[in-house]
């Protein structure tokens, strides 16, 4: 790094702590209004050293003298801290990073260096030197390094400096790629971390650990006074409906409107409570309103220093470099100018916005009748959305299909929200990859400029879930039914013969020396909690155990079936008959996370084969028995000699089992945002909605026709009470 050429328009202002303090307000908005933040955090700054990172750095050390109690995101700031990535890819950089951190210790902002592993990263066998990408693959080193800094610190709150400058770079690149539509929006100034899956702490998790800690971050218990209205407001309810002289049946909870607002999706009665994640690591870019020109005049007035990669300023390097060289150099045309492009960005923002808010109300219309997180399945009934067949649509072709196009991009976005609850992918599919879907799931949408009839709904998979339709009319009205039933059930795809499976290998296995083999408890050893593993990318597990073996997490196999009933007590038994009938029927038990030792053993006598973990046929007798570490498995797994010791969803595993293993697991995170949208109908039948709205509307009708009977005869009693006392 180098001290940049200080270079500046004179019409560029400086960026005042006022104008920095509101973009952090807009920008880190509360991730959980419902929970209470009391407890002061720490927030986190990536720097690079660069004159948008100094500002920013720069900023975020005065702003609390500005407001000693501003509050970012969840929590008041009790300060911030920098962290420095040293890449490791040229001479130098390690000396860079250490004068970058020496400015930040004059600003007074702690700072931390995070070297890259790239043996680590890549492996022994590969080099640095040869990697192509080597851009994508340092972002990525970059911000997993990022993550798990912030996971160990419990930090929630990641500040980046990117600015309007690269807003325009990003939109102008997207255009150059063909992206249209929602694409142009650029970056967001709220997001995910990126590139962090399998990180727990940081991917969308850490809210349950958080919860578990006697001064948990976001408080969700009430407060007293919240505790003082609550029982306030039950009495009034009880002696409303007392007065009313309401049926005893009567549920005061949910008539009442206390019950349904708290929602309760990770407990089921006979599958006891799983844990739900939540959280993670947040990315927020506050300086995105602001241009490069004021990042620099922030830094020259207050004598903040910054330095420059020279990497950045050679323009046949990426493309980004390019961009930046054109837009300085070139006259470009008024189309592809940065103010252009900014006004273009932010009109697909405000376009996004109104689509997600439209999104949101269709999945308020969709009716959610169950969830089931031990499994990773749904069941959902779609709104009714008819064709558009309105004259003010169909006068013209143009018209018409415009707004057909509007609307089944709005679908798309709320079956997005859906398919993300449940999917084994990391991402949702794009909408563009959902136009199939949208016909399937609503025909009304469907094209039939072809002349194609609709037919009845079948069963399809997409990201990696199966979506099998339910018939919701109810059997005496079937036959007269000539719409398309639309309640779904959701779960995940059966495996195919052709992707493997799911695995994960505990490298551990408790091992003794062979003249000491005896099942004597003191000679096992517990091994540490492992990490925790995001398996099959739907929950969050981890195990600690002391068997002889390795523990192998794999799908529940149909081939162990018959064994792992027999070695139930009777009440298990039929317990398990009774889960996989009711919330995994048919080939969904055969997607549910199993815990496997690798060999057959028998936990009443546990007695290791002699010679593991070399395989039967390579073992040589007297030879040192060696543990296998972070080495490659020594042998591929065979199926035919494992043995299954737990289904740890369902709760059911072996007699015995917890004197030698124990687990845990979470699901991974569902948006409650989209559970509490779509309502929760669990103790209703799949009778359609129109049906509902009929007898809804006959209880009116009958309920009027009563009170005007009631008003009637008052009134004749009355007028009878005038006449006898005149």
């Amino acid at each position: 790094m180098r001290v940049a050429q200080q270079v500046l328009h004179r019409s560029a202002r400086a960026i005042s702590l006022s104008e920095f303090a509101d973009a952090v307000r807009e920008t880190c908005k509360p991730r959980f209004p419902e929970a209470r933040g009391v407890i002061h955090r720490q927030v986190a700054l990536a720097i690079s050293g660069g004159v948008d990172s100094m500002a920013l750095a720069y900023l975020c050390s005065q702003i609390r003298r500005f407001d000693p109690d501003i509050k970012i995101t969840d929590n008041p700031c009790s300060g911030f801290r920098a962290f420095v990535v040293d890449h490791m890819l040229r001479g130098g950089s390690t000396a860079e990073a250490k004068n970058v951190a020496a400015a930040l210790n004059d600003l007074h902002v702690p700072c931390d260096i995070l070297q890259i592993n790239w043996k680590k990263e890549l492996g022994d066998s590969v080099e640095i030197g040869d990697v192509t990408n080597i851009e994508s693959v340092a972002r990525r080193a970059r911000y997993r390094k990022l993550g798990k800094a912030l996971a160990f610190r419990r930090m929630a709150t990641l500040l980046l400096a990117h600015h309007e400058d690269d807003q325009y770079e990003t939109v102008l690149m997207r255009l150059m790629s063909g992206h249209r539509n929602r694409a142009l929006r650029g970056m967001r100034k709220a997001a995910g971390i990126p590139e962090c899956e399998g990180l727990l702490g940081a991917y969308d998790s850490g809210w349950v650990d958080d919860q578990n800690r006697q001064y948990p971050f976001y408080s969700t218990r009430l407060t007293k006074r919240q505790r003082k209205y609550l029982k306030y407001d039950l009495r009034s309810s009880i002696n409303q409906c007392v007065d009313e002289d309401l049926d005893e049946n009567t549920n005061i909870g949910d008539e009442c409107g206390i019950g349904g607002r708290l929602l309760n999706f990770d407990a089921s009665t006979e599958l006891g409570t799983i844990p739900i994640e939540d959280g993670g690591v947040n990315i927020y870019r506050p300086l995105l309103e602001f241009s490069k020109d004021r990042l620099i005049a922030t830094c020259l007035e207050n004598n903040v220093p910054w330095f420059e990669d020279a990497t950045n300023q050679d323009p046949t390097l990426t493309t980004r470099n390019s961009i930046r060289h054109l837009h300085r150099s070139c006259d470009l045309p008024r189309a592809l100018q940065k103010p252009s492009i900014i006004a273009l960005s932010k009109s697909w923002q405000r376009r996004a916005e109104t689509q997600d808010a439209e999104a949101e109300r269709l999945l308020q219309r969709t009716i959610l009748h169950d969830f089931e997180p031990h499994v990773g399945s749904l069941v959902v009934q779609l709104p009714d959305i008819p064709a558009v067949t309105s004259r003010r649509y169909t006068r013209t072709e143009e018209r018409y299909r415009r707004r057909v196009s509007r609307m089944r991009l709005i679908t798309a976005l709320a079956i997005q929200r859906i398919i993300a609850l449940v999917t084994p992918e990391l991402q949702a599919p794009t909408v563009a990859n959902l136009q199939n879907v949208v016909s399937w799931l609503f025909p009304g949408l469907a094209d039939t400029s072809d002349g194609q009839t609709a037919t009845p709904p079948k069963a399809f998979n997409i990201a990696g879930l199966h979506f099998m339709p339910i018939d919701s009319t109810p059997r005496p009205t079937a036959a007269l039914s000539q719409s398309h039933p639309r309640t779904w059930y959701i779960s995940r795809q059966p495996y195919t013969t052709t992707s493997p499976l799911p695995t994960w290998r505990v490298s551990y296995w408790s091992a003794i020396k062979p003249s000491a083999r005896t099942t004597h408890h003191v000679r096992w050893k517990w091994s540490a909690w492992m990490p925790w593993q995001f398996w099959d990318n739907r929950f969050w597990v981890r195990l600690t155990h002391r068997l002889p073996y390795r523990v192998i997490v794999m799908p529940f196999l149909s081939d162990h079936t018959k064994d792992f009933r027999a070695s139930l007590s009777s009440k298990d038994r039929k317990r398990l008959a009774i889960l996989l009938k009711k919330f995994a029927p048919g080939k969904v038990r055969y997607t549910l996370p199993a815990i496997y030792s690798e060999e057959h053993l028998d936990l009443k006598n546990v007695v290791p084969r002699v010679g593991y973990p070399v395989p039967e046929d390579d073992y040589i007798p007297g030879e040192l028995l060696k543990r296998e570490g972070n080495s490659p498995p020594l042998a591929p797994i065979d199926p035919s000699k494992m043995r299954l010791l737990a289904l740890p969803t369902f709760n059911i595993q072996l007699p015995g089992l917890e004197s030698w293993l124990l687990h845990e697991v979470r699901y991974k995170r569902a948006d409650r945002q989209t559970l509490r949208a779509m309502t929760s109908h669990r103790n209703r039948s799949f009778a359609s909605r129109n049906a509902g709205r009929r007898e809804n509307a006959k209880t009116v009708t009958v309920g009027r026709k009563a009170m005007t009977r009631r008003s009637r005869q008052t009134a004749d009693e009355q007028h009878c009470s005038t006449s006898v006392d005149q």
